[in-house]
């Protein structure tokens, strides 16, 4: 690996915080766990989503992670609000400053049940530059949940089907009628993302981190790595 994609890698990791520390997400279940301590949502950017014909463009801005800042492009409906139909969602993130969604991306679900009475999922595979389907668990497990009525049945349920690498996020286990966020991270490059949204009561987005209270550590550490490499 070269020294700047070294630096990026850690200049992500530490502003992004104690999050990229969560395990893999792997196996299933009922309900996704809690994490404790629970720090509710992160400090973060949603991208700003436009409809364009049949699809739609994400943007990220400053003050989002410099790896964050540009627009990528999706073919299908925007998965979230019940004004837009339920479906299948290509995204395309080779436009992006890495030709990637980086490693460290929020992934949000929200209200993930059976509140509405249908059956509530989102499935998803993810592929890597070279246009392979990335065969091993590429989100982490929750690293915070916000909203009302959160319980550990309120949590959906999950499945990581090894033979297909495919995850699905399931409402069906949840118990009443919560309304949820659940935040995971991405812990690998990802260009291109297809989703499936089996309703258009539940809801998912993408959002960027910005910079914390270590931005200043890592600017710190990369500044001193490349005068020792001027020496």
């Amino acid at each position: 690996m070269k020294p700047s994609h070294t630096i990026t890698g850690l200049f992500c990791a530490l502003a992004i915080g104690g999050f990229a520390s969560a395990a893999p997400l792997t196996g299933s279940g009922p309900n996704l766990p809690i994490p404790s301590p629970n720090p509710g949502a992160p400090t973060g950017q949603a991208n700003t989503l436009v409809t364009s014909g049949p699809g739609f463009t994400g943007t990220w801005t400053a003050p989002a992670l410099s790896p964050w800042i540009g627009t990528y492009s999706a073919f299908g409906p925007i998965p979230s609000s019940n004004a837009n139909p339920a479906g299948f969602t290509r995204y395309d993130f080779t436009s992006l400053p890495t030709g990637v969604l980086p490693v460290g991306t929020y992934f949000w679900f929200g209200d993930v049940d059976g509140g509405s009475t249908t059956t509530e999922q989102f499935i998803l595979n993810a592929y890597d530059s070279a246009g392979a389907l990335i065969n091993t668990p590429w989100l982490d497990e929750p690293f915070g949940v916000n909203g009302t009525g959160l319980s550990p049945t309120a949590m959906p349920g999950w499945n990581w089907d090894a033979g297909t690498s495919t995850y699905t996020i399931d409402g069906t286990s949840v118990v009443g009628n919560p309304s949820i966020g659940v935040w995971m991270e991405s812990n690998a490059g990802i260009a291109r993302m297809d989703l499936t949204r089996t309703s258009n009561f539940a809801n998912f987005n993408l959002w960027a981190p910005v910079p914390g209270p270590a931005t200043g550590a890592i600017f710190a550490l990369g500044a001193l790595g490349a005068s020792r490499r001027r020496r």
